[in-house]
């Protein structure tokens, strides 16, 4: 009598030679990025788009200057499947909009090796590790108008990037695609606010803020996440508001 259970056994076990043959080798992080660029939802996209379009559009016309772009907090799209979607989102809106990859500087201490070459491959300039802040050392509207890439950052960097672009010229310069900014005014006191993050406590009720629509293949990649800017007379009211402050300050 045959025993079954060890024909069976036999039947499904293959050598490890064989095995090892049969192991697929692991695409490449570009050929990740491409596939996940390909399969997200045209839909989802193009209602991302229109949010974009008359922002990047005007600002690009009424400045005559081309969009640069930071992206700022991304985390390793070697090892974060949200990274990988939140990069491919990026390009993808680069590609409509005409932005050469070459216009986008990125940085984020958690890159890796392979993150670095896909970078070099795409013309993305990573920032030097070796600046004093890296996260913020080119964060600045000096150049024309920009594109602050910053999904899910934590407020410290909010911050410090808002910090270094406080004067009227380069805040209404900047388009952010980061956090909705009144969500840290409803999660946090005003007295918090005002000794960790005073430039998000000022920016933040005067902003105008459109929510990017909900993901449902990539929920975490894109929830909580905003486009967001000041036009040139809400940018000219919050510097206004922030002499002020000063000026009440320094008389009391």
């Amino acid at each position: 009598m045959i025993n079954n259970d060890k024909h069976d056994a036999w039947l499904s076990t293959p050598s490890r030679k064989k095995r090892k043959g049969r192991q697929q080798q692991k695409p490449s992080l570009s050929s990740r990025i491409r596939s996940i660029q390909d399969g997200l939802d045209p839909h989802w996209l193009d209602n991302c788009t229109k949010i974009l379009e008359p922002r990047i559009r005007n600002g690009a016309s009424e400045l005559k200057q081309e969009y640069n772009v930071t992206c700022l907090g991304l985390g390793s799209p070697e090892t974060s499947a949200n990274a990988r979607a939140q990069l491919a989102f990026l390009l993808k809106i680069c590609d409509v909009f005409d932005i050469q990859y070459s216009k986008i500087s990125t940085y984020d201490p958690v890159f890796t090796n392979e993150d670095r070459s896909l970078f070099e491959q795409l013309g993305i300039h990573v920032l030097d590790d070796d600046s004093d802040s890296p996260e913020t050392s080119k964060a600045d509207a000096t150049n024309g108008p920009t594109i602050l890439f910053m999904p899910h950052c934590d407020l410290t960097l909010y911050e410090r990037v808002l910090c270094v672009n406080w004067t009227l010229d380069r805040l209404e310069k900047i388009l952010f695609i980061c956090n909705h900014f009144d969500d840290y005014l409803r999660n946090n006191s005003i007295r918090s606010l005002e000794s960790a993050a005073p430039h998000v406590l000022q920016i933040a009720p005067g902003i105008t803020s459109t929510p990017l629509p909900f993901s449902s293949d990539w929920p975490g990649a894109f929830n909580n996440t905003s486009v967001q800017f000041l036009s040139k007379e809400d940018a000219s009211s919050v510097m206004q508001e922030k002499a002020e402050d000063a000026k009440s300050v320094r008389i009391d």
